[in-house]
């Protein structure tokens, strides 16, 4: 079983190969399906939570056929996805069998998960080890740069989601941007000052920070400078209800959905 200290130490010494983009070219954040997006800049490409199956009896949207069989052969859209990145091992996030399916059909792509969700990915397939899976400890992670290629980088760090469950936030830069991807982080009882010592630009959060005053204390406190991007909306909500609720347009419900971001411009 891969641990992380050795994948670590692997990753840094082998980073990976994605092609540097100019450093002001737009950074597009593409809908996949609840909290799965992909996060792009020129030709390269991360994808976060991003295959997972209806494991709630139609709770949560999933990903359409087409985006998982493309997402999983690397073809159109997804053709050349550099990193594929899992918070934690819940089912409206993740799937070991398709993650593995990804990391087996495309092999340049690296894969950083929990480790939890890493042992779920051995248990699929008995001794299974690559030097493109990374397993994180949300512990013994704090300040680790896991990825480090010309034109992004991966900095994961443990937000408390539900006792038992490990949950890893994502800070993925891509030159000065810095997106934040929460996960299912739960913002009654997580511990926000693990990211103190990093700038962000645009926060990826779960829909109930803003049903949460602690949520709603961190959204306009620790990071009012940050754009703000409300995911994980629940099935039987419409784009134009959660827009309501919400009172902004930075939400993203359905599978397609865009946002532009402009380096330098994140408000």
């Amino acid at each position: 079983m891969i641990r992380i200290a050795c994948c670590l130490i692997a990753l840094l010494a082998a980073p990976v190969s994605a092609q540097s983009a100019p450093a002001d070219q737009p950074i597009e954040i593409r809908m996949i399906a609840n909290m799965g997006v992909m996060i792009s800049q020129g030709e390269t490409k991360v994808l976060i939570d991003a295959l997972f199956t209806d494991v709630y009896d139609g709770r949560f949207r999933v990903p359409t056929p087409e985006d998982r069989e493309a997402m999983i052969s690397g073809t159109g859209e997804f053709e050349g996805v550099d990193a594929a990145l899992f918070t934690h091992v819940h089912g409206d996030h993740f799937n070991a069998d398709e993650a593995l399916a990804l990391l087996e059909l495309n092999p340049d792509a690296e894969m950083v998960l929990s480790q939890q969700s890493l042992d779920a990915v051995t248990e699929v397939e008995a001794g299974h080890a690559s030097d493109r899976l990374v397993g994180i400890d949300p512990v013994d992670v704090y300040g680790r740069r896991v990825l480090e290629a010309e034109s992004f980088v991966v900095d994961p760090r443990g937000l408390f989601h539900t006792d038992g469950i490990e949950n890893i936030s994502f800070a993925i830069s891509f030159g000065e941007t810095t997106f934040l991807h929460l996960g299912d982080t739960n913002p009654d009882r997580a511990d926000f000052s693990v990211w103190d010592d990093i700038d962000i630009d645009v926060v990826l959060y779960p829909v109930w920070f803003a049903q949460s005053e602690a949520g709603l204390a961190v959204l306009a406190g620790r990071w009012a400078d940050a754009r703000h991007i409300a995911l994980h909306i629940p099935a039987h909500i419409s784009r134009e209800q959660a827009v309501d609720f919400l009172g902004t347009e930075d939400v993203m419900v359905e599978a397609g959905e865009r946002i532009t971001i402009i380096p330098g411009d994140h408000d």
